[in-house]
């Protein structure tokens, strides 16, 4: 008698610690559907034709190619697009700039250099090795995207 009792409470202890791992399991699911992946994992990234962008008053051709360079981590040794996507939608790192409402600037070019300037003082070496030139076309570039749809 005191065998079954001792099996009888060996299961129901197995049921219970089965039910509790299951319903651990379904919790950490629940918690899961509320994180929101980035958004660009679920997109194609294609790169935004440089040779069809804007260009901003007082800017050329030249520099909006050179900047796109630079975001790309083709020159300077430019990180850009690491945090805000090849497309410059964003990730996880960095929000998205095609959208026209930035965080930190009203998106003039002049506002947008102010804030890459203070990106590069607050984390020296994370944005490449800019120059100033390097900032005035990559501020350009990034105005250019931020302006919807390319010129045709």
């Amino acid at each position: 008698m005191e065998m079954r009792s001792i099996g009888l409470t060996m299961a129901a202890c197995v049921l219970f610690s089965a039910q509790l791992v299951a319903s651990r399991a379904e919790s950490e699911q629940q918690e899961l559907k509320l994180v929101t992946p980035p958004l660009s994992m679920y997109r194609d990234q294609i790169r935004p034709s440089a040779d069809s962008l804007p260009v901003p008053a007082g800017f050329s051709r030249d520099q909006i190619l050179h900047g796109d360079r630079v975001f790309h981590g083709e020159a300077a040794n430019g990180q850009c697009s690491v945090c805000h996507g090849v497309d410059g939608k964003g990730t996880t790192n960095g929000n998205d700039l095609t959208a026209g409402m930035f965080i930190w600037s009203d998106g003039s070019v002049k506002e947008l250099k102010r804030s890459i300037l203070h990106n590069m003082a607050v984390a020296p070496g994370r944005d490449g090795d800019l120059e100033p030139a390097d900032v005035d076309a990559v501020a350009a570039y990034v105005w250019a995207i931020s302006r919807g749809e390319p010129v045709k």
